[in-house]
């Protein structure tokens, strides 16, 4: 009888450290396409990406208008702005992002590309978790914070 106690004790930490995780990374479960695709993507990827074939529909790709200098500035004082978030190589093409570990979040590093396309730039982003388990939601979860910070630094508008 006290190991079934011990067992549903243990059940139900982990349940509840399950549904922390995914509420901590924003799961949005009532967003396209529906809660059990998303539970599938949550609790089988350990990536996340913005180039397409990303099952979620909320990671694409950010344009931004106006002087790449700028927006290079702007993307490097958005990651200082996050705790545990460090670069670990930059480029004007590329920024290589690690992203330290949390209670409720496992190592990530984080590539950042920027290519121009008419009248701007357009950043991709891809996340993967270094653990190789599945992230929760945690890799998308950064790339959204991270394009969403970006927006706020930038003061770079699209041409009226």
């Amino acid at each position: 009888m006290k190991a079934l106690r011990i067992l549903g004790l243990v059940v139900f930490l982990v349940v509840v450290y399950l549904g922390g995780d995914l509420i901590a990374n924003n799961a949005a479960f009532i967003n396209s396409p529906g809660p059990v695709n998303r539970m599938a993507v949550y609790f089988t990827l350990n990536r996340a990406w913005t180039t397409g074939g990303y099952p979620l529909p909320e990671l694409v790709p950010r344009t931004f208008y106006g002087d790449p200098a700028k927006l290079a500035a702007n993307i490097t004082r958005s990651i200082r702005g996050f705790s545990g978030w460090h670069i670990e190589s930059q480029s004007p093409e590329k920024i290589v992002i690690s992203v330290g570990p949390s209670f409720w979040h496992h190592a990530t590093r984080l590539l950042l590309t920027v290519a121009p396309v008419a009248g701007g730039l357009r950043l991709n982003a891809e996340a993967a978790s270094l653990s190789g388990l599945p992230d929760l939601g945690a890799d998308r979860n950064d790339i959204l914070n991270l394009f969403h910070a970006i927006g706020e630094e930038n003061a770079i508008h699209p041409p009226v």
